[in-house]
């Protein structure tokens, strides 16, 4: 295998910082996405980095769903706390 693939590690790195901004949703759909193409990159090029292509996909789909369950078991109190640490 040749170089590792950038997509496949920016997808990676998008999906690591989701987990470091709440309600990061918009970098956990470009997780799941920058994974895709890291995959398509990797299967059709001498490039490695299925790996953190896979990682990026699961980390994004993994807040995806952990915002969801927060929003459904906290709905309005969720919300609030948000709007107070925003300073809103």
């Amino acid at each position: 295998m040749g170089t590792k693939s950038k997509v496949a590690i920016g997808s990676l790195i998008v999906g690591i910082a989701c987990f470091l901004n709440l309600l990061g949703i918009e970098k956990a759909l470009a997780a799941i996405t920058l994974g895709w193409m890291g995959l398509k990159e990797a299967g059709s090029e001498e490039k490695s980095g299925k790996g953190f292509a896979y990682a990026g996909i699961i980390l994004g789909a993994a807040y995806i769903i952990t915002v969801a369950v927060l929003l459904i078991f906290y709905g309005p109190q969720f919300i609030e706390r948000i709007k107070m640490m925003a300073g809103k």
